[in-house]
């Protein structure tokens, strides 16, 4: 009966965490524009599973990240610079972090792929074409033939 009261009072003192989150001061804020420069494609079982995009800081090689793509072009995750692997989350306010190493372990944990993949160089321009919508022929008139 006495230890009642003191496991009651040991549950008081405890820490409480506030965050607070702002959006970035647009008026200081930097935008950066950063280019293409290499391609992957990753195959998984012979078959395109997923694109890596690399882009880079025109005026600063060092700063770059690498763009993680599913097969149909919709960008699911990056990998930075650091080998930091994150995953877009939908309606998510943060990306998720998914671990770090090299550039092709980092790639399979943004795509959730499970077993061997490999990454095969492609020119920006072959990704360009497929990446571009195709523009589907006007609809016919009722009755109209070829």
């Amino acid at each position: 009966m006495r230890l009642a009261p003191l496991l009651l009072l040991a549950g008081l003192p405890s820490c409480l965490q506030v965050s607070e989150r702002s959006p970035v001061d647009l008026a200081h804020a930097q935008p950066t524009h950063c280019r293409a420069r290499r391609a992957w494609e990753v195959v998984s079982a012979g078959a395109v599973v997923g694109v890596v995009v690399e882009f880079v800081e025109p005026r600063q090689a060092s700063r770059r990240f690498f763009s993680v793509r599913n097969a149909h072009h919709q960008e699911l995750g990056m990998v930075d610079a650091l080998g930091r692997a994150w995953r877009f989350r939908p309606h998510g306010a943060d990306a998720e972090c998914l671990g770090s190493g090299p550039l092709l372990s980092s790639t399979v944990r943004v795509l959730a792929i499970e077993g061997p993949c490999l990454l095969f160089e492609v020119p920006l321009e072959a990704l360009e074409a497929e990446a571009t919508p195709k523009t589907a022929a006007p609809p016919r008139a009722h009755g109209e033939r070829d």
